[in-house]
C-alpha cells in the first residue's frame, strides 16, 4: 500500500486529467469535503458531483505543491492551485490538510481566499 504522503501526491497530479470519477476514487464512501469559506460537502458520492460540477467549468487544473509534510495519519501541503476559466487564468495561494484511513481521503480542508479567487475571475 503506498503510504499517505504518496496517496495526496498521487490525487494532486490527478486533477491535470480533470476527471472526476477518478478524483473521487481516492475518497473513502463516507468522506467529508470542506473549502473552508464554503459549505461542507459529505459523502464520495456528493463530492463527485461537486468535483463534477468544478471541473466542467475550467480546461485545466494543475496543483503545485510548495512544500508537503505528513505524519501518521495526516497529510498537510502548502500549494497553488492554477486553474483556468475560460481566458482567465487563477493562481490560488491553497494550504490543505488532509486525513486519511485505510488509503483513502476521509476528510479534506482547504484553507483559501474566495474573495481572492472571485476577483480572479471577474477581472
Amino acid at each position: 500500500m503506498k503510504n499517505n504522503d504518496q496517496i495526496i501526491s498521487d490525487f494532486a497530479a490527478a486533477w491535470q486529467r480533470l476527471d472526476a470519477d477518478e478524483l473521487a476514487g481516492y475518497f473513502a464512501e463516507d468522506a467529508v469535503y470542506h473549502n473552508i469559506p464554503m459549505e461542507i460537502i459529505t459523502g464520495r458520492e456528493n463530492i463527485r458531483k461537486f468535483l463534477a460540477e468544478f471541473l466542467a467549468g475550467t480546461s485545466g487544473v494543475t496543483f503545485e505543491i510548495r512544500h508537503q509534510i505528513s505524519s501518521g495519519n495526516l497529510v498537510f501541503n502548502e500549494r497553488v492551485d492554477h486553474s483556468i476559466w475560460g481566458d482567465k487564468k487563477v493562481a490560488l495561494p491553497v494550504a490543505g490538510v488532509f486525513e486519511l484511513e485505510n488509503g483513502k481521503i476521509k476528510a479534506w480542508r482547504d484553507y483559501f481566499d474566495l474573495e481572492m479567487f472571485n476577483k480572479a475571475l471577474a477581472g
